[in-house]
């Protein structure tokens, strides 16, 4: 195991311990150390700053409840790449989906927890949810950064569905590069224009995804701004 695999796999491994601790005494020995060793590997992974990945993110019945609903959508060729076909979800068509998620507790939880004291989140976003699917031979995607479509920015997120390949999510963080295997149920969320990034090429197996955005309104002003980015990208989703 690399070296930048085996950092994330300790930032899981005091994650979990560090969580085990919570009703013990702030002044516990133990409590102590897998906090530091939690949060010194958290910050060297850049996670809480511009990158957020939960594993086993929603509840067994709750992410069943999403899987059963994608396994009766039929993907399209995408306009926009090659590498990966794709189905663009409409919130009036598929408002019981939308629930699944934007309604989730958890995910409204996280949520506020990351996003800026001045922002309010707009339940529904603008921009459809996308239902992906990567298969062999894909070549993934190149480096990037997420494109900002709104004002205030929205973040984009990543479930993972399903994933029998040999793909690999990486991204780059203080100068250094960071991948790991995404599990399904895996939510990683970015915020754009921040963390450079990638998916690597499907040698073998699919991964399908939802991938779908956080959508924020600057508080005072109870309203945000459709970048022009945003109506490119809308008028070329697959729906």
């Amino acid at each position: 195991m690399s070296e930048k695999k085996d950092l994330y796999k300790k930032y899981l491994k005091y994650k979990y311990k560090y969580s085990k601790m919570q009703n013990e005494s702030d002044q516990n020995i133990k409590k102590i150390f897998y906090k530091q060793k939690y949060f010194g590997y958290k910050n060297q992974l850049g996670f809480g700053k511009s990158i957020w990945i939960e594993e086993n993110f929603f509840s067994k019945n709750n992410f069943e409840e999403i899987l059963n609903y994608t396994s009766k959508l039929e993907v399209k060729d995408d306009p926009r790449s090659s590498n990966r076909f794709s189905l663009c979800l409409e919130n009036k068509a598929h408002q019981k989906f939308y629930d699944m998620i934007y309604k989730n507790d958890k995910f409204i939880s996280l949520i506020q927890n990351i996003k800026s004291k001045y922002h309010t989140t707009k339940t529904y976003p603008s921009y459809p949810i996308e239902y992906r699917k990567y298969f062999t031979g894909s070549k993934g995607m190149d480096w990037h950064q997420d494109m900002s479509l709104l004002s205030p920015d929205a973040y984009e997120v990543v479930l993972t569905l399903n994933n029998n390949s040999d793909s690999e999510f990486k991204w780059i963080f203080n100068n250094k590069e960071y991948s790991l295997s995404p599990k399904p149920n895996t939510l990683a969320i970015v915020k754009p224009e921040t963390i450079l990034h990638n998916v690597t090429p499907v040698n073998y197996g699919e991964r399908t995804i939802l991938k779908f955005i956080i959508e924020f309104m600057n508080k005072d002003k109870g309203y945000n701004i459709k970048k022009p980015e945003f109506m490119y990208e809308i008028n070329k989703c697959p729906f």
